[in-house]
């Protein structure tokens, strides 16, 4: 249902809509919804330039980095607001998608207001660069490319180092607003029988599977981002552990040399195993990191695309849509190309896990072997309850005894992190999508 406010037309997030452009970007496909916000009819948006919904308040910029990402094959979202043909506004949130012999472009109300609105006022001046740009005779490609670097500019100062880092970070937050607006494959009656019923209920199938992935991952999430902002006191950790070597090095008394010597050397090369591991942590959680995110980004784009193949065939019931199996057979192109490249990514993902667990444990086990061994090295060196009358013993003796509870409380966040498991079936999966195949070769 569509509402207006002022000169904007708002929609319900129930109302997803696509099209789909050729490699040129001529519209090839809409749907219902489309027409109904662009007020144009679907005979005057087919064959037409997909800029023909442009509003001209948005930055050229926006459009040459999306362009950018997908000629790269890669997918890109965006906040954009289109003008229709009657003068209003709308604003969508638009993911769009390569496919073999154009692109799938799906439209959801935008819900994440605060990254929406500052998305927004960055358009609005690099608009106001362009248009300075314009005034002085540039090119239409020569604008493009300027408003690109600066657009480029506005979202580092948002935290985004490139538009395809937004675009990684804001479907699974649009997405998830989706979901708990209650949109979701529509059901189907139990007795329903036939293609499209055997449709509904395999994608509702998918629809299950990837809300567990969803939950998982952001667990995953939750984990790696606690365990970076750690990275201050593993820092202080290393220190400890450099200041004790540098200080278990310095003497052995006369009378102990042999065994305090012994020591030193131990408690040294298991300080460096310790420190080697730590230093190499940071880029391990900032690989696993990126890794998250782009799954996270993955099943967000599979759970958005099942909703649409979803709707669609449920369309086909009703009656909504014109052309509905062709539409259904783009978005589910967009969806098997979408689940080709999730096993890889999930098995690297689970492979990184795995291995930040074991590099924490190394950590843990090697700094236990030293605590251990400094013990005896500040008894044979005189020192233990009582003061040594040796600074440095007493240094290493008060160091001791703070142990790496930092450490420990890391290890135990990676071990959560390994007994997570992240439940995907892709043999299950390439099932269902054939029986989609098979569903969709009897309704053509």
């Amino acid at each position: 249902m569509e509402s207006q406010i002022g000169y904007e037309r708002l929609f319900d997030p129930q109302d997803i809509f696509f099209s789909t452009t050729d490699l040129k970007g001529v519209i090839q496909n809409t749907n219902r919804t489309f027409d109904m916000l662009s007020r144009y009819s679907r005979d005057r948006l087919i064959g037409a330039a997909h800029n023909i919904i442009r509003h001209l308040d948005m930055p050229a910029g926006l459009f040459r980095l999306m362009w950018d990402d997908l000629q790269a094959n890669r997918p890109v979202c965006a906040y954009v607001t289109n003008r229709a043909v009657d003068g209003l506004d709308y604003r969508v949130f638009a993911t769009v998608v390569p496919l073999r012999e154009g692109y799938l472009s799906v439209r959801i109300k935008p819900m994440d207001t605060a990254t929406r609105t500052a998305a927004e006022d960055a358009y609005r001046r690099v608009r106001a660069k362009e248009r300075q740009l314009a005034s002085r005779a540039a090119s239409r490609h020569q604008i493009g490319e300027y408003g690109a670097g600066e657009l480029a500019g506005e979202l580092r100062s948002l935290g985004y180092g490139s538009l395809q880092d937004m675009t990684l970070a804001s479907l699974p937050r649009e997405v998830a607003s989706l979901v708990s607006a209650g949109v979701r494959v529509p059901a189907v009656a139990p007795e329903a029988m036939g293609p499209v019923a055997r449709i509904l209920n395999t994608v509702a199938s998918i629809e299950r599977d990837t809300n567990a992935l969803v939950f998982e991952l952001d667990e995953y999430m939750r984990l790696i981002t606690t365990m970076e902002s750690t990275h201050a006191s593993v820092a202080g950790v290393q220190g400890r552990i450099s200041r004790i070597g540098q200080l278990v090095s310095l003497e052995s008394g006369a009378a102990a040399r042999t065994k305090a010597q012994v020591l030193a050397e131990r408690i040294a090369e298991l300080a460096q195993a310790a420190n080697t591991e730590l230093s190499g942590l940071p880029n391990r959680l900032s690989t696993m990191h990126d890794a998250v995110t782009q799954l996270r980004f993955a099943v967000a784009l599979m759970r958005l695309l099942t909703l649409m193949v979803g709707r669609f065939a449920h369309s086909i019931l009703d009656g909504s849509e014109e052309d509905a199996v062709h539409s259904l057979t783009d978005l589910c192109e967009a969806l098997e190309s979408g689940f080709a490249g999730l096993t890889p990514v999930l098995r690297s993902v689970s492979t990184q896990v795995g291995q930040l667990d074991d590099s924490l444990r190394t950590v843990t086990s090697s700094l236990d072997r030293a605590a251990r061994r400094l013990g005896q090295w500040v008894d044979v060196r005189g020192g233990g309850e009582a003061a040594s009358g040796s600074a440095v013993v007493d240094e290493v003796a008060g160091l001791t005894a703070q142990g790496f509870p930092e450490v420990r409380s890391l290890a135990q966040l990676a071990a959560e992190c390994r007994g997570l498991a992240l439940h995907y079936d892709a043999t299950a999966t390439e099932q269902r999508l054939m029986e989609i195949r098979r569903s969709l070769a009897e309704l053509r």
